[in-house]
């Protein structure tokens, strides 16, 4: 049966995917669009013909309208798609439409099946350019379903108020004040939420970024009952501290290897990514990530201020011994607020047990926290393989691949590999050789060409998802390669929509969404995507460099500086950030700050993005020869392969030297070698002296991308 998707945007889906031809051309996904809103009532064929083609004389409307059709019928293979023959109307017989769906549920009184079926705002991201009528009737629609989820949402949590389930409230609150990231009293009720579970940190945070977005979106303060509520949160005493604060949220910190053998790191830091992971699945519960927790591994700070920094009450502290085929696990509770210790216990076993430890863990910390009312999974730690040999491999694979380097995400994949041939059923073994490959062949990680690497990624991918359809992480890598080199929109959006569909606060699936709709051009969703991102890891360095990157997209030039000083600050000598810092000077025209961030670099850092940034501040500065020579060499280098490719990188130096047949001529080879670039070109700022040129509006027709 076929599926038409029109919240978050719009495509037609059959057994095997996503469904091109006729179906993905945007007069007849504009076409669905329109009945599917319709329901079962329909549309007059008069009304189509007006909204789609309104400056068409009536006869070439009618008869591109039987097209379009006929062309449906075709190739979605459903002679029975449409019914009716004046009012014309989707056979739910043929189709599943989300909009239908979520509509159903709503009469049905299922307000959590409801919310489940609206995925994003009606038709999100689609557009004609030549129908403003049909525009209009769009941004009608989609505020007119976005009303309905609104108060669904809302409804829930006033209900979860009631109940007292003060946790879950504060959930639905956070999603409505993600749905409408502008709307001051949704913004007070979610802060007078997190503070009424006690996470007065986590208020506060939301507070800044709420009254940052404002200031950047219309420049103005926020309403004054958010600032009272704000002021009235910080002139409230805390409550001095109790053996154990109400607030529900935790942090699992790197569990200590006491093994004299230092290899065995991989299975201590594996045990707590394992726990955080487990504690993640209890309704109510905050859980911070394993990315914020490890900030702190091998340094000597203070619990409380730990707890402060992580918006934490709790933190579960612990170390492992294991030797041979046995291990021992000492683990303690402890108080954010004072640091005193609540519960603690040692556990002695045998590895083939680990998976019934670690449940036997996540069980005993919840039963020492005041989660009251609150019921857990009946299983925390599923058995993801009957192999214990394939799942001390997974987790040696998840400790080299943490690292975020070529060696490591080289020895991760050895890793997987091994885990999967123990056992083909590994689902998360095959999601974490599908994150490696896709990591190796994007530039700014890895060392291989995209064609090298990608296709493998996709492989792992969609062999995770066949495995476990659930998988948020596998999800995640799909969207990523449909996004640097399938260059499949929709698909992409998709994917990690539905990665955060099964995992409503994975940081890196809502950071990997940002960049993509940055890459489209949707400035405004990305940057307010990526913020909520960094509330989920404030400390997460990966992701307040993705925060830049979203600002120079939207060219907010000054926002992305300071995110990148804050950065560099913390991570000294991170090639990353010099290079975005470096390239957002130069879109400034700052081109001698740019020169001293590349050349600032220790030795050993650099890279042939550095290069080609390099050459782009040289040319900036006017020092047209040496900017060639840089080029010159670069190129030589690619094409010897004696360098990583970063052809469409010396692109904005060429633009700069006025060579722009040169620029374009790189652009349009990186496009052929699908460089994991490509597909920003719509939008970053380097550009900018190109988009007029006819061979770049055919780049971006290649694309598919908006001129």
């Amino acid at each position: 049966m076929l599926r038409l998707r029109t919240l978050g945007g719009l495509s037609v889906e059959g057994g095997e995917g996503l469904i091109g031809a006729a179906a993905s051309q945007r007069k007849t996904l504009a076409l669905l669009g329109l009945l599917a809103a319709a329901g079962p009532r329909g549309l007059s064929r008069d009304k189509l013909v007006a909204l789609l083609w309104p400056e068409s004389p009536a006869d070439k409307a009618t008869h591109r309208l039987t097209q379009l059709f006929y062309a449906l019928r075709r190739d979605l293979r459903a002679e029975d798609l449409f019914l009716g023959s004046t009012e014309v109307r989707l056979n739910p017989d043929a189709v599943r439409v989300d909009v239908a769906e979520f509509t159903a549920a709503l009469e049905m009184g299922d307000l959590a099946r409801a919310v489940t079926a609206y995925e994003g705002p009606f038709l999100d991201g689609f557009y004609l350019h030549d129908a403003a009528d049909f525009e209009r009737w769009v941004e009608d629609e989609r505020a007119r379903l976005a009303q309905r989820y609104a108060a669904v949402v809302e409804s829930l949590a006033e209900e979860a108020t009631r109940r007292g389930d003060l946790a879950a409230a504060a959930g639905w609150w956070r999603r409505l004040s993600q749905a409408d990231p502008l709307n001051a009293r949704v913004a007070v009720r979610y802060i007078e939420a997190l503070s009424a579970i006690g996470d007065r940190t986590g208020a506060l945070r939301f507070a800044r970024a709420y009254e940052a977005h404002l200031r950047a979106e219309f420049d103005t303060d926020p309403d004054p009952t958010v600032v009272a509520v704000v002021e009235h949160l910080k002139s409230t005493p805390v409550a001095a501290p109790a053996p154990m604060p109400p607030a529900p949220a935790i942090a699992v910190l790197p569990f200590v290897n006491l093994t004299p053998d230092r290899e065995n790191e991989y299975f201590s830091d594996g045990m707590t990514e394992e726990l955080t992971t487990a504690l993640a699945r209890v309704p109510g519960l905050r859980v911070a990530s394993r990315i914020s927790a490890f900030a702190f591994k091998g340094k000597d700070t203070d619990i409380r201020r730990i707890a402060e920094l992580l918006g934490v009450s709790a933190l579960v502290a612990g170390s492992v011994r294991k030797v041979g085929h046995r291990i021992r696990v000492t683990v303690q509770l402890v108080s954010g607020a004072d640091g005193c210790q609540v519960w603690s216990k040692s556990y002695d076993r045998v590895l083939d047990d680990v998976f019934a430890l670690q449940d036997e863990l996540a069980r005993a910390i919840i039963a020492a926290l005041p989660l009251r009312g609150t019921e857990s999974p009946p299983s925390l730690v599923g058995r993801p393989t009957p192999t214990v040999d394939a799942y001390t491999l997974y987790l040696r694979g998840r400790y080299c691949a943490h690292k975020r380097t070529v060696e490591g995400l080289s020895l991760a994949i050895e890793y997987f590999e091994q885990a999967v041939e123990r056992d083909p059923g590994y689902a998360t073994a095959h999601a974490g050789l599908a994150e490696c490959w896709a990591l190796r062949g994007f530039v700014e990680f890895g060392d291989l060409r995209p064609d090298e690497a990608m296709p493998r990624a996709k492989t792992a991918a969609l062999e995770a998802l066949r495995l476990e359809p659930q998988l948020s992480q596998a999800h995640t890598w799909l969207g990523v390669v449909h996004l640097l080199f399938d260059w499949e929109w929709a698909a992409a959006e998709r994917e990690f929509r539905r990665a955060l569909q099964l995992q409503p606060d994975n940081a890196y699936a809502e950071t990997w969404y940002a960049v993509f709709l940055g890459a489209m051009g949707r400035h405004e969703e990305s940057v307010r995507r990526v913020l909520y991102a960094e509330t989920l890891e404030p400390i997460a360095p990966q992701i307040r460099l993705s925060v830049a990157r979203c600002y120079c997209f939207a060219r907010r030039f000054e926002d992305a500086l300071r995110c990148l000083e804050d950065v560099r600050r913390t991570e000294p000598g991170d090639p990353l950030s010099a290079m975005w810092l470096g390239r957002t000077l130069c879109a400034i025209g700052r081109y001698a700050d740019a020169l001293n961030a590349v050349e600032g670099l220790p030795a050993g850092r650099t890279s042939p993005m550095m290069a080609a940034l390099k050459a782009t501040a040289l040319a900036g500065l006017g020092r047209c020869e040496e900017a060639r020579a840089v080029c010159r060499t670069l190129r030589r280098e690619i094409d010897e392969g004696r360098v990583l490719d970063v052809l469409e990188r010396l692109a904005p130096s060429y633009a700069l030297l006025g060579d722009h047949g040169a620029a374009l001529d790189v652009l349009e080879e990186a496009f052929r070698r699908r460089s994991g670039y490509v597909p920003f070109v719509l939008t970053v700022p380097e550009f900018d002296r190109l988009r007029s040129h006819p061979r770049f509006r055919d780049l971006l027709a290649q694309l598919r991308l908006p001129a």
